[in-house]
């Protein structure tokens, strides 16, 4: 690789002032894989907002060739506005099969594709380290010494590169399958200390069952201490996505609260595995109870939701409002019951300013032991209620796929708070749940 390195950059030789490229380079590409190799050691937590735009009046999909050009100088019914964003919360390591996710704060990490955990909406992987371990160590075998330029002071050197579908381990969703891509970038060098300090990266044709024409992202990189080392990591990553249709939409991604794993316990990869509990690990003869479904129950938030930084992937907690009871009679959990559950969106709209906000309630914690719930809107009820208070109909808000199990809330408004004891209606859901209560 070394004699690749040094032919494609010998062209800009002189270029470099007293900087040479190749040797430049070579050092980058060194600290850069010996950065990426420590960091499955750690977790950060990845904050992703989504802005989705569209264009001015109604585009019908056209041809990807054809509105790219377009897109270069846009009519004006082709010019964009946001209509709407979204916010996501996912904690993020890396494993010999690449960047791993769950939501953050989960109990543990599932060896599984990233489409099993962010269910809709456009996403990327790759900023935590994946992209730069396979540009450098697996796709780019040639780089092109392009210049030198100065940015805040310091001397930055730019390469570019190209890679073909062939060589590529950049992979996109098409139908129901990952196909890799080719794809082209740059790459810019601080000339004296060899940190990267931003890659560029642009796909090359993607297929028709993408849905999708192309895909740029743009990294600007910075050392970030993370226990006793620094390693290099996105200040911010930016990829767009542009469809058939003329829509868009931007991901911003941060990382923070990066930390080191204090043991290989920390993480585990069996689906099946079961969280840990607040009362640490029950004996292997607890007894398990069923929570029988179709009971119905009503929820108060116990702390305010904040639309304006809330994230899917966050917690919420709540309380039972009122007892639990069977078709007998018999209490299953009293008033005033802990419950708990993560938000799966918080997605916000311009025109009208409206918020969304999805809750799924997950667990009860009963007398110290944590009952998994199942849950389902009540909305018997809540047309009930909506005919006391004189409504002509209720609107029925249906969740999106993926959003199983949930809730799905309208509020109107921008910089919607939902206040502390709000209130929902819910019933136990057909898959039920269960608590292990010790003998």
């Amino acid at each position: 690789m070394r004699d690749a390195l040094m032919f494609a950059c010998a062209i800009g030789l002189a270029a470099g002032a007293e900087y040479d490229p190749t040797e430049v380079l070579m050092r980058a590409t060194q600290k850069a894989l010996a950065s990426a190799q420590e960091i499955p050691n750690y977790t950060c937590v990845e904050t992703v907002n989504r802005d989705y735009f569209e264009p001015a009046a109604v585009s019908l999909p056209r041809a990807c060739s054809v509105l790219l050009e377009q897109r270069r100088h846009p009519t004006p019914d082709l010019v964009l506005r946001k209509y709407s964003s979204d916010r996501l919360r996912l904690d993020v390591t890396m494993a010999n099969t690449g960047e791993i996710y769950s939501w953050s704060g989960a109990s543990r990490f599932e060896d599984a594709e990233i489409d099993h955990v962010v269910r809709y909406g456009p996403i990327g992987t790759g900023s935590f380290g994946g992209i730069v371990a396979v540009v450098f160590q697996e796709d780019a075998k040639r780089f092109r010494f392009e210049r030198t330029i100065t940015d805040h002071n310091r001397t930055v050197m730019e390469y570019s590169f190209q890679v073909a579908k062939s060589a590529s381990h950049y992979s996109m969703k098409a139908a129901n399958s990952w196909v890799r891509i080719a794809y082209s970038g740059t790459l810019q060098v601080d000339a004296e200390t060899a940190d990267m300090v931003r890659i560029t990266m642009t796909t090359g044709e993607v297929p028709l069952a993408a849905g999708m024409c192309m895909s740029t992202n743009t990294m600007d990189v910075t050392r970030v201490q993370i226990g006793d080392g620094q390693f290099l990591l996105p200040k911010q990553a930016r990829q767009r996505f542009i469809y058939p249709n003329a829509e868009e939409t931007e991901n911003t991604t941060g990382f923070t609260n990066c930390r080191e794993f204090r043991g290989k316990s920390t993480v585990t990869f069996s689906p099946d595995s079961e969280p840990p509990t607040r009362e640490g690990t029950k004996s292997a003869s607890a007894k398990v109870l069923a929570l029988p479904t179709g009971l119905p129950f009503s929820l108060d938030l116990t702390a305010s939701i904040q639309t304006d930084t809330a994230a899917a992937g966050d917690p919420f907690s709540a309380k039972l409002v009122a007892t639990i009871r069977d078709v007998r009679g018999k209490l299953l959990a009293p008033k005033g019951t802990a419950v708990e559950g993560h938000l799966l969106r918080v997605q916000s709209f311009v025109r009208p300013p409206e918020v969304v906000v999805v809750l799924k309630p997950e667990a009860l914690w009963i007398h110290g032991a944590r009952v998994a719930l199942t849950v389902e809107r009540d909305w018997t009820r809540v047309l009930a209620e909506g005919r006391k208070k004189g409504k002509k109909g209720v609107e029925i808000l249906l969740p999106l796929r993926g959003e199983d199990n949930s809730g799905v809330f309208r509020f109107s408004g921008e910089h919607v708070t939902v206040p502390n004891g709000y209130r929902s209606e819910w019933r136990t859901g057909s898959a039920g749940g269960s608590v292990r209560n010790p003998r």
